[in-house]
């Protein structure tokens, strides 16, 4: 082994940990030495005190998950459109409750996109179809947000809480 002094290892090799998050289930990967901790050391949710924690995890669980890199199995794509359809039956729960149309005309935007991208279907667009049917989601839960008052969501925002360096793909459709 190498003696490498400590500020070079920490410079080229984050030391990554993970965690669910226990409020909105959210699986992070985060770098131990810049997360926020709480008062018992342990990394606090970034998503807490948010509006619809719980969609906006979902969300970008999804849109940072290993479906969308260069190098994705025919299972990580399986596993993402599940993931999808899950989370678009999540979205719908919350819009019965609520009067808002335009939200409602995204998430049915979602769910046809998510019908058309079936992987199993071997469609060659099966992927667009499935970012597609992620940013009507999207469209939908900052509809939710407009309601309360607050600020669109932002996945960006959250992006050090996941293994992703990059999303591909993201300007190309």
């Amino acid at each position: 082994m190498y003696n490498v002094p400590a500020w070079l290892r920490y410079n080229f090799a984050m030391p990554l940990s993970r965690m669910t998050c226990p409020s909105c289930g959210a699986d992070l990967v985060y770098d131990s030495h810049e997360a926020v901790k709480g008062p018992d050391g342990t990394a606090i949710c970034p998503y807490r005190g948010r509006g619809n924690p719980e969609l906006r995890a979902a969300h970008d669980l999804i849109y940072f998950g290993k479906w969308r890199k260069m190098d994705a199995t025919t299972a990580d794509i399986r596993r993402a459109y599940n993931q999808i359809g899950r989370h678009l039956k999540a979205i719908g729960r919350i819009l019965e409750t609520k009067d808002l149309p335009a939200a409602k005309r995204d998430l049915g935007k979602a769910v046809e996109a998510h019908h058309a991208g079936d992987p199993a279907g071997e469609s060659p667009d099966a992927l667009r179809f499935m970012d597609h049917a992620l940013s009507y989601a999207h469209m939908a839960i900052d509809g939710l947000l407009h309601e309360e008052g607050l600020p669109p969501h932002d996945p960006m925002e959250f992006s050090k809480w996941y293994d992703a360096v990059e999303v591909p793909f993201k300007e190309e459709w």
